[in-house]
């Protein structure tokens, strides 16, 4: 036996094979009926779609035989593809010295006669071919090989359709994730740059009515100056954010000091927190590290201080840390109005959005939450709520160790 000489380009041959996405694929009517109609016209038992992987060929379609794959190294559809005509044909395997001891003339299938047509991809790789087998020797007339190269023709459109399904699909799949994140692109500009921006117009009316002394104005102007700093660098870590979520790639986690991101994002809502004289106390441990993507948790904390102090009004907001159970707990506390346990179960266990006007009224698209509870799970932690109306609220983050 001789088997198939392998071309150079085969590692491109059969990464184009495996783009079609089509090896190991159940059985289709459409091809189907090609081998049945090839087998009739060829006047043979045997027709098969063969496919040549890097070490098998593995049957799409077939009649005749109950096999789904053979090795490669035996198989005639082997040499077919790097036959020089787009037709191979072997009248006797018997007395061709290249087959006259393969396993498959020696045993079932018992093939004595093969003929087949290259199935050519556009970019020009031999994926296989459009065969059939017989018991006996034979030969193919002009008439029988015109309709054969039909047929492959046919097996090829068909293909060249599974590739452009898959393309569309892909297409259609990016386009639903792209939809997505801009939606929460939109929802964190509602929920994060909202707020600042709120809390400057409010400084300004307050200014415009001369209703501050110098020292007060001096100390919210400086105030506001750092918030507008932290605003612009909001919009650009969600620009960066958003070209992440849209190309695909995964989160870049790395080793974060939790109190330092914790102390920025309080920073930069101090002025928020004084128009509703709050204040903000961060407690988490100074030793403590996260392996999570940085920009991500400052998303939660920033999202989950601004909703306490939405809820609160002359209270407290600490942040402080704590582990259980081989989590560690980042706890948001507040003295705010609270949450109704119907309401925590929605946020914990439904898709619907919650919204909740805060204590001066104000707006919110209740998406936020949903956000963090899909960040949370997405490093392998989870997300509680404790609270009691009028008495505040705890959100507790578990992150693996």
């Amino acid at each position: 036996m001789k088997p198939a000489p392998i071309p150079q380009n085969d590692l491109l041959r059969v990464k184009e094979l495996h783009d079609f996405s089509i090896l190991d694929t159940p059985e289709e009517t459409a091809f189907n009926e090609i081998v049945q109609l090839a087998a009739h016209i060829c006047e043979t038992p045997i027709a098969m779609v063969s496919l040549v992987d890097r070490d098998r060929q593995w049957f799409k379609a077939k009649t005749g035989v109950s096999a789904t794959q053979t090795p490669r190294s035996v198989s005639f559809c082997g040499h077919g593809i790097v036959n020089e005509s787009d037709f191979f044909e072997v009248p006797d395997a018997r007395q061709d010295e290249r087959f006259k001891d393969n396993p498959l003339v020696l045993g079932d299938p018992f093939v004595r006669f093969y003929a087949g047509i290259k199935l050519v991809s556009k970019n020009g790789y031999a994926l296989g071919m459009l065969c059939v087998n017989d018991t006996k020797p034979g030969k193919l007339n002009p008439g029988q090989i015109e309709v054969m190269k039909v047929l492959a023709n046919h097996v090829t459109d068909l293909l060249d359709l599974k590739i452009t399904q898959k393309i569309s699909d892909e297409k259609s799949e990016k386009i639903k994730t792209q939809n997505e994140v801009l939606k929460k692109m939109i929802s964190i500009i509602a929920h994060d740059i909202r707020g600042p921006i709120g809390s400057l117009k409010h400084f300004f009316e307050l200014n415009e009515m001369n209703l501050m002394d110098q020292d007060t104005k001096k100390v919210l102007f400086n105030m506001s100056v750092t918030q507008i700093d932290n605003t612009l660098d909001l919009l650009n870590n969600l620009v960066d954010w958003g070209k992440i979520q849209m190309t695909g790639q995964q989160p870049c986690h790395q080793k974060i000091k939790v109190r330092e991101l914790v102390s920025d994002e309080l920073l930069a809502l101090r002025l928020t927190a004084s128009f509703k004289k709050n204040s903000l106390k961060n407690l988490v441990s100074e030793s403590l590290t996260l392996n999570m993507d940085a920009d991500m948790f400052r998303f939660i904390i920033r999202n989950l201080v601004t909703n306490a102090i939405k809820f609160t009004c002359e209270g407290d907001i600490v942040v402080y840390s704590d582990s259980c159970d081989g989590f560690y707990q980042i706890i948001i506390n507040d003295s705010g109005k609270g949450i109704s346990p119907e309401s925590i179960q929605k946020i914990l266990s439904d898709d619907n959005l919650i919204s909740t006007n805060g204590t001066d009224n104000e707006k919110g698209s209740g998406l936020g939450l949903k956000l963090i509870r899909d960040f949370v799970e997405k490093t392998g932690g989870r997300i509680d709520i404790k609270s009691e109306l009028g008495k505040g609220t705890s959100i507790i983050l578990y992150f693996p160790k």
